[in-house]
This record gives C-alpha cells, structure tokens and sequence, in this order.
C-alpha cells in the first residue's frame, strides 16, 4: 500500500512536457510518466484526487488558500 502523500522535491511540469500513462502494481492509482529530454518522473494519483484537482482547476478563485 502507498502513504497518503510522499515528497521527495518540487517539480514543474510545463504545458510542453512529454506525459503518458503507465502500469502501477497498485490498481488503485493512475499513474503517469512526465519525460522531457531524458528526465523523467513517474506521478501516481488517487482517481478522486485528480478530480479535485481538475474541479479546483475550473472553479473561481475564492482567496481561501486551504485544500480539501
């Protein structure tokens, strides 16, 4: 099983960026592969997260810096 959130450092993914989807031995997650010119990171995410994070994405700013 994988911890709720793990950090190992930032990263920027800009609109350019390489990305596709990847196997994870936990079905639980989507998984993707960002690349760009030889660096690469794979990104797993709880399929309920990613549509947070798209519904906060579409939604108006409110100035409430917190998160669900």
């Amino acid at each position: 099983m994988l911890d709720q959130l793990t950090i190992g450092g930032w990263v920027v993914v800009g609109e350019h960026c390489s990305v596709r989807r990847a196997a994870l031995h936990c079905d639980d997650y989507l998984t993707y592969v960002f690349e760009n010119g030889g660096t690469e990171l794979d990104f797993a995410i709880a399929p309920a997260v990613l549509r947070r994070m798209v519904e906060l994405s579409e939604a108006r700013p409110s100035g409430d810096e917190s998160s669900d």
